[in-house]
């Protein structure tokens, strides 16, 4: 997927790094992606930096839930650089309250 990449840190760990909108005709290959990377590479911290997402749709908010419970204890899940617009998505369906966000 173009714009999408993978940074690897410690034994297990990635910071996934995407520029763009998670929207109807992002999100599933964003989700996809990521999630068949998780199981290929036995990732169990997975770092989500949205410093580039401007706009999230409800398929986009979907595919963090999915992620999140991917990730289930004993993995982690973070969502970091969270701009204002997207937070507030984030915020309306409750989701903050669930995902752990820096």
């Amino acid at each position: 997927m173009e714009n999408l990449e993978f940074e690897r840190f410690g034994n297990s760990g990635v910071t996934v790094k995407y520029e763009g909108k998670l929207n109807l005709d992002t999100a599933a290959e964003y989700g996809g992606t990521i999630k068949d990377y998780v199981e290929d590479e036995d990732i169990t911290e997975l770092v989500l930096d949205f410093d580039k997402i401007d706009y999230i749709s409800s398929i986009g908010i979907r595919i963090l839930v999915e992620l999140n419970q991917k990730m289930a204890s004993p993995k982690s899940m973070t969502v970091i650089n969270v701009g204002t617009q997207v937070i507030e998505s984030l915020r309306m369906t409750g989701l903050d309250r669930f995902l752990k966000i820096n």
